[in-house]
């Protein structure tokens, strides 16, 4: 274009200026040479004289031109290594998902051993089928928001079991009427993704044997009673118990008492359907949830047949111990109007099924239904204030000998009387103790007192005993040895003037420990009595084995004297204890009858209300007169 610009003023100036023809043609002559030369060395005169004067020259227009596209291609070279060092693989799609280009990593994350991609080929044929078709939603949503980055997190095909999970996000690159490109930046957050899911599992799970916890409980109790309103059906809870299971966990340690968490949640886990949760509570307690349960009965199916099963795979495995379960049950929405009151009425079940003597199950619906009363958190409540109060009395039962009825000597026991209840059974009470922790507290008032108030006649009537039940919780307390015997002590008593009465039970803490705990009692000089004999589970078969002086037989047996079957049953009970050289009491005798059956059968000494009702000691005293 200068070129010719400068031969049209050339020619101009010829024609105005012919004298000047010469000089001009000189200068014409220059600029071709000048220009014939710049094609082969790149090199310019005239460029160079132009640039002095601050123009630019074509040629200047299209090496800035050139270097900068070198520039552009260099940065996006860059740009794809640096996201490749990154991990990250970037993608230009269609909005139905095609691949237009992707990054090499790309190709790393679908095929790690081929490099090559075919043509035309989708996203979406990469991601397994239960997240594709949300990833298909997502690449639609981002054609119609220009503005927005959108996030989603999918998982590849074709990795076999491991699942490789890919987070990525999606921004609108360009938009015309016939094409729609999208930018995504891909990811692989497999690791973080299942950190992430671990963290959860372990805020929603029990660490000990991986069971739901509480927060997840809770969830699942809201969301299916919410399912049960909507579809018109029940929801059934069983709050369930480990009975004995904190003597098991003292005596052989909490290993053993992990161990037994473990085993006992998988056997129930094996009884229950997939569509069932069963949730670790806390200590020794579970919930199982029931969806679309049919009747209050099938609960009490379903509870029944966890015992039975827990019985049987525990015996399997010679667990050492008897573990039972006490059950509580609700139905949702029969019993309660909300998830968290169907919670407190299974509860308000369980508790009632430890007052009837544990490894029983009762049901809320049937309690309410019958009328049957049970104590509820105000009962609990005036206990403990009652036991905190001292307001646990203590009433003495006459025991006399069955060759002439003369007094041998007393039985402590403990008696509650409420202003609002009345008169509560022990049967009652007792298991409200020891569930609320509380049973060490009365044990320790009925030992101190009633040793106190025998004191004041022991030293008259030498030869009267003073017997006082021992919960096995008490005594195998570590410094329940020691304890006593200062209180004799401290007391001025001899120990052989005091008889401690244990139920048979004690042997499901462990046959060793028991012996051992009994037999420095024994040394120590106090008298051992095995109370409510007949009605334990497996003590028969270590009798010989514990360090007693008496057996006491239970009431139940008494009270069936005057059958064939009963009177096969006591004396069966009365030639072993003799067999073993052991004394022999019988409680709840209320009869003429059953006092001489009792002395034909050889009971040494006998007790009941024939005799005499417990009487507060005053009374006792003045009534057998000893002063």
């Amino acid at each position: 274009m200068i070129a010719g610009f400068l031969l049209t003023i050339l020619g101009i100036i010829m024609y105005l200026y012919q004298d000047m023809l010469l000089l001009l043609l000189a200068i014409l002559f220059f600029i071709s040479i000048n220009l014939f030369q710049s094609g082969f060395t790149r090199f310019c005169l005239m460029e160079r004289l132009l640039a002095l004067f601050g123009f630019r020259s074509e040629l200047s227009e299209i090496k800035d031109l050139g270097i900068m596209a070198l520039k552009s291609e260099a940065m996006q070279k860059s740009y794809i290594r640096t996201m490749n060092l990154l991990n990250e693989a970037v993608l230009e799609l269609s909005i139905d998902g095609r691949i237009i280009t992707a990054s090499d990593c790309w190709l790393q994350m679908v095929n790690p051993d081929k490099l090559d991609m075919p043509q035309n080929n989708n996203l979406l044929t990469y991601i397994i089928d239960g997240d594709r078709e949300s990833v298909a939603t997502m690449l639609s949503q981002v054609g119609n928001s220009s503005d927005t980055v959108h996030k989603a997190r999918f998982r590849l095909a074709n990795h076999g079991d491991a699942e490789r999970w890919i987070g990525g996000k999606f921004m609108l690159e360009s938009s015309t009427d016939s094409n729609i490109h999208i930018r995504a930046i891909l990811s692989d957050v497999t690791e973080s993704y299942l950190q992430e899911s671990k963290i959860q599992y372990m805020a929603m799970h029990d660490s000990l044997t991986g069971l739901p916890n509480r927060a997840l409980l809770d969830e699942r109790l809201e969301h299916d009673a919410a399912q049960a309103q909507r579809n018109s059906t029940k929801l059934g809870l069983l709050f369930i118990d480990l009975d004995n299971f904190k003597q098991i966990n003292d005596i052989h340690g909490h290993k053993a008492g992990d161990h037994l968490l473990i085993t006992v949640s998988h056997i129930m886990q094996l009884r229950l359907r997939s569509s069932d949760t069963l949730a670790r509570w806390g200590g020794d307690e579970f919930v199982v949830l029931l969806p679309d349960i049919q009747h209050y009965s099938h609960l009490r199916d379903v509870a029944h047949a966890l015992m039975h099963k827990l019985e049987y795979e525990l015996e399997a495995e010679n667990v050492e111990g008897m573990i039972t379960l006490s059950i509580g049950g609700a139905i949702y929405p029969d019993d309660a109007d909300s998830a968290e009151s169907l919670l407190v009425q299974a509860d308000k079940a369980l508790y009632f099924a430890k007052d009837q003597g544990r490894n029983n199950v009762q049901i809320y619906t049937e309690l309410r239904e019958s009328n049957l009363g049970f104590y509820d958190f105000d009962m609990t409540n005036r206990f403990s204030q009652a036991v905190k109060n001292h307001a646990i009395q203590i009433y003495y039962q006459p025991i006399v000998s069955s060759d002439n009825e003369s007094l041998c000597g007393f039985e402590a026991l403990a008696r509650w009387q409420d202003d609002k209840y009345g008169w509560v059974s022990p049967s009652v009470f007792i298991p409200m103790a020891e569930n609320l922790g509380l049973i060490h507290s009365i044990g320790r008032h009925v030992v101190a007192t009633s040793i106190a108030n025998f004191a004041s006649t022991a030293a008259a009537h030498d030869g009267l005993i003073l017997s006082i039940n021992i919960s096995n919780r008490q005594l195998m307390q570590g410094d329940f040895h020691g304890w006593i015997c200062s209180v004799v002590k401290d007391i001025g008593i001899r120990p052989e003037q005091i008889k401690l009465e244990i139920t048979e039970s004690l042997t499901q803490l462990g046959i060793n420990r028991a012996r051992e705990v009994l037999e420095s009692l024994r040394v120590t000089g106090f008298i051992l009595s095995l109370d409510d004999f007949g009605t334990g589970y497996s003590s028969l078969s270590h009798l010989h084995n514990l360090p007693v002086h008496e057996l006491k037989i239970d009431m139940s047996f008494i009270k069936r004297f005057d059958s064939e079957d009963g009177m096969i049953m006591l004396e069966t009970i009365c030639a072993m204890g003799h067999s073993l050289g052991l004394q022999l009491v019988a409680e709840g005798v209320e009869t003429q009858e059953c006092a001489d059956a009792m002395r034909r059968l050889k009971v040494d000494r006998l007790q009941g209300y024939y005799y005499d009702r417990p009487l507060p000691w005053d009374e006792a005293v003045s009534k057998y007169t000893l002063h």
